[in-house]
């Protein structure tokens, strides 16, 4: 039964992130309840400091493994990358640890390194080897705005909305609409190779995911007879995304981390902020000149925003954690609608608290963190919530899971639709546990309908809506919008049911 705690407005927009799902006949039908008070286990948590991807973690976990699973992941993409030292992307530096360097980041992150969308994507249909150096392909190509403008920085901050949704600003009351918070997508090794070995064309994925979604529909599986949506056959001809924890085939005892995908929300920092307490990096943005041409730049960017989605055997259909920089709720944040109304909302309240076991984990990882390095980067970012199981319950942990600077509006932060133009049905929106269908609530509910809806795996950088990317998103500022976004449009119309 659907058990809404809060009154929700009417809505035409759509819910998503920009990433990965799937399911599988392994989860559980629902999740443990958030603990309101104190909890034992939260506030003694002891993570893992490790440079290994966990990849997997128990059918059954309770919310504070749940957690420990998510900061243990986080812990392992950001580690400090190889690949200034071996030439591989996706890869730590087992020399670096936390204890013996004590900077407040490294210069390079494993996760910075994974595939961009535009090279999972790529315009020309030309799919590069992962370890290449980035190669953004869009259908129509930027040009540089100067000489030292660099194309082939790691992070390309290409997309200046959330999903179609609504515009962001920061420092609203002072700025106006010239802080825009942008955006990026990027997926792991595993993921990238399975589409290059399997899919590596527009044409070939379209066949799999169209085979895959009529299977769905007509089946509630992936296939005739699938038990797992790990490991599909290959003659079946659908998208399963590799799990963490499954063999790979034709390998001897190597098993996959599994499919990763991370969104980043980034922001110009401004007088009012101490750079010292913002992870920075010297990233990829768009503009137009006074012709209309859309060109490249770089220039320095704060992250407040990550979501990290994990495909495991244990979890098909995927564990979805999201963390945010502390200060967001205090800097002045105002979204735009892009329904055609143009309203502007600043300082909007969170739809959903973050639970409570996910406050106390927080505060005891932080602990653990500046013990081995109190320089540490990351003491300044919290975790949100972590989705593993799905539920029909909306009182189960983390079930209106997101993040307040990537899915701000009503639209995106309260979903719990069936589809992109219904984001509040309350009707099925994923398939798992043997044929059956959930309403999920939150970034999984959202992703959900990416499954069911395009045959992707729930995977939002998998289907035909606007991919491969014509043009990236201009930083701004962005003009006053009378109409829906292309963007919103496109979506609700290819996630119509």
């Amino acid at each position: 039964m659907f058990n809404h705690p809060l009154s929700h407005r009417p809505a035409t927009l759509l819910c998503c992130l920009a990433l990965l799902f799937s399911c599988g006949n392994q989860e559980k039908s629902q999740q443990q309840e958030v603990l309101l008070e104190a909890s034992p286990d939260a506030t003694t948590i002891n993570i893992s400091f490790t440079a290994q991807v966990p990849q997997d973690l128990s059918a059954n976990a309770t919310p504070q493994q749940l957690v420990q699973f998510a900061w243990e992941e986080f812990i392992a993409l950001t580690w400090k990358s190889s690949y200034n030292e071996d030439g591989k992307r996706d890869h730590p530096d087992t020399s670096w640890n936390w204890s013996r360097y004590t900077d407040a980041y490294p210069d390079l992150l494993v996760w910075e390194t994974y595939a961009h969308r535009t090279e999972l994507r790529p315009a020309d249909d030309q799919m590069q080897a992962f370890d290449m150096a980035p190669r953004y392909s869009f259908i129509n190509p930027p040009q540089p705005a100067n000489a030292s403008a660099s194309f082939t920085l790691f992070n390309n901050l290409d997309e200046n909305n959330e999903i179609g949704s609504c515009n962001l600003y920061a420092h609203y009351s002072a700025e106006g609409k010239t802080n825009t918070v942008v955006y990026q997508a990027k997926t792991n090794r595993d993921e990238y190779e399975y589409i290059r070995s399997n899919y590596p064309t527009k044409a070939q994925l379209l066949a799999a995911t169209s085979k895959t979604l009529d299977n769905i529909t007509k089946l509630k599986e992936y296939y005739p007879g699938a038990t797992s949506t790990c490991n599909c056959p290959a003659a079946e001809g659908v998208v399963c995304l590799p799990c963490g924890g499954a063999a790979v085939p034709g390998s001897t005892g190597a098993t996959y981390d599994g499919a990763i995908e991370i969104k980043t929300a980034w922001r110009k920092l401004t007088a009012a902020d101490d750079p010292a307490e913002f992870f920075v990096r010297k990233a990829i943005y768009y503009e137009k000149d006074p012709n209309g041409t859309i060109t490249y730049n770089n220039g320095d960017f704060a992250l407040i925003g990550i979501h990290i989605i994990h495909k495991t055997q244990n979890y098909p259909g995927f564990v979805f954690a999201t963390w945010e920089h502390v200060g967001v709720e205090g800097d002045d944040m105002a979204y735009e609608l892009l329904d055609g109304s143009g309203n502007i909302v600043e300082n909007y309240p969170r739809f959903h608290e973050i639970p409570a076991v996910v406050q106390q984990a927080n505060a005891a990882v932080h602990a653990q963190m500046k013990a081995l390095n109190p320089n540490t980067i990351w003491q300044n970012y919290r975790l949100v919530g972590v989705q593993g199981a799905p539920s029909d319950d909306s009182t189960s942990f983390s079930y209106f899971l997101a993040n307040y600077v990537i899915e701000s509006d009503p639209t995106l932060a309260d979903f719990h639709g069936s589809s992109i133009g219904d984001p509040f049905d309350g009707k099925p929106n994923l398939l798992a546990s043997g044929q059956r269908l959930f309403n999920m609530g939150g970034c999984k509910g959202c992703h959900g309908v990416a499954q069911i809806t395009l045959g992707t795996d729930f995977s939002f950088l998998l289907d035909t809506v606007g991919k491969p990317v014509p043009s990236p998103d201009i930083l701004g500022p962005l003009p006053a919008t009378t109409v829906p976004s292309a963007k919103l449009r496109s979506l609700i119309a290819a996630t119509k049911k």
